[in-house]
């Protein structure tokens, strides 16, 4: 109980430097990755990455997790995220007349500290739709780490960039897609 009691103060106090006036981190993702994935010939259509909802039964949705607040929803963190990994890959997503829908609900979010490691992990559960039909889902699963005290933007960027790895690497999704 000791070390549980030392890790949620040790934790609140490296966050302390990383939180916005208001309590809130401030969070300004950049997928920087390179998953080597060329989304710009999609032959089964134009792309829109829907709405990513919330079904975590938190009232607060800027609520990443545990004591962690950012700035603005985690629904529309992960969304960004999202999109930003198919731009990476220079897909021509659109925002209407699609044939394919990318659609999802963030189903659970956890923080751990371990020694000096805060982690963050996301799951979001997605699908893939065509004329309304479900023809893809899958649960994301990104799980970040970083050193306590870099703070909950590195662990968070972590867990984005491991979830948008989860989607476009998946061998069945890329079959639907491309």
């Amino acid at each position: 109980m000791k070390n549980k009691l030392f890790a949620a103060a040790v934790l609140s106090l490296a966050l302390s430097p990383a939180l916005a006036a208001d309590g809130a981190i401030s969070v300004n993702y950049v997928f920087e990755g390179d998953h080597q994935v060329d989304f710009s010939s999609m032959a089964r259509g134009p792309l829109r990455v829907g709405e990513i909802t919330d079904g975590r039964a938190v009232d607060n949705p800027m609520l990443i997790a545990g004591d962690i607040v950012a700035d603005k929803a985690l629904a529309d963190i992960v969304r960004d995220a999202l999109v930003q990994g198919f731009l990476k890959g220079n897909a021509g997503l659109v925002e209407s007349e699609e044939k394919l829908i990318l659609e999802g609900s963030i189903v659970s979010s956890e923080t751990a500290v371990s020694g000096d490691t805060l982690q963050i992990t996301i799951r979001t559960s997605v699908q893939l739709n065509n004329a309304g039909r479900t023809i893809w889902e899958t649960v994301l699963f990104g799980r970040g780490s970083a050193p306590v005290a870099e703070g909950a933007n590195a662990a968070l960027t972590d867990a984005l960039d491991r979830t948008i790895r989860s989607l476009v690497l998946d061998d069945y999704f890329l079959m639907e897609v491309l």
